[in-house]
């Protein structure tokens, strides 16, 4: 039988040492080092707010400059239909997942414009441009793309059975257990 956990010889590994060491063994390579985007980030209506957030960000008073931990820097800017043109709402965010990323949507009372980027500050134009920043499939992401596959790529693996916290979690069980002799009893 082991002896008591805080009895070890010295030098020895205690339990919680070994459960640690496995875990950050197994995680390790999976952890990363996360940067924030930065982005504007103020609002404007037609009868309130800095409309130097429409046209220069940087010089609004306050915090406008914000660290976000989401995916994209928006700008959402909606117009009267009638009269045209005339401002309604101005919005600069950030936001994990934007209902539109590029695009413009008219209904009979407005003209929503909606813009999405994802680099530091990229959220600085008037929102009636695309707004810059994007990489990759972002720039094209509010239109469809349909890409011919193989017939067999629809199907979808099981996931394995064994991943990387699932035996973190194992090796952590048998190594407690095993500590405190409740396995070979």
């Amino acid at each position: 039988m082991p002896p008591p956990l805080g009895m070890l010889p010295h030098g020895t590994w205690s339990p919680v040492k070994v459960v640690m060491l496995v875990v950050l063994v197994l995680l390790g390579p999976g952890l990363r080092q996360v940067h924030a985007l930065r982005c504007f980030s103020c609002s404007v209506t037609a009868s309130s707010g800095d409309k130097n957030c429409i046209s220069d960000p940087s010089s609004v008073e306050g915090q406008s400059v914000v660290n976000c931990n989401r995916k994209y820097c928006t700008i959402q800017r909606q117009e009267l239909i009638d009269p045209p043109g005339k401002l309604n709402t101005f919005l600069r965010s950030c936001e994990e997942s934007p209902l539109y990323l590029n695009d413009v949507i008219d209904d009979p009372t407005f003209r929503t414009y909606y813009r999405s980027c994802s680099s530091d500050l990229c959220n600085s134009g008037d929102g009636m441009e695309t707004a810059g920043g994007l990489s990759g499939l972002d720039a094209g992401a509010s239109e469809n793309l349909l890409v011919p596959g193989l017939a067999a790529s629809s199907q979808r693996r099981p996931p394995p059975y064994f991943t990387g916290m699932s035996l973190a979690m194992l090796a952590a069980v048998v190594s407690w257990r095993t500590c405190f002799g409740l396995i070979f009893q």
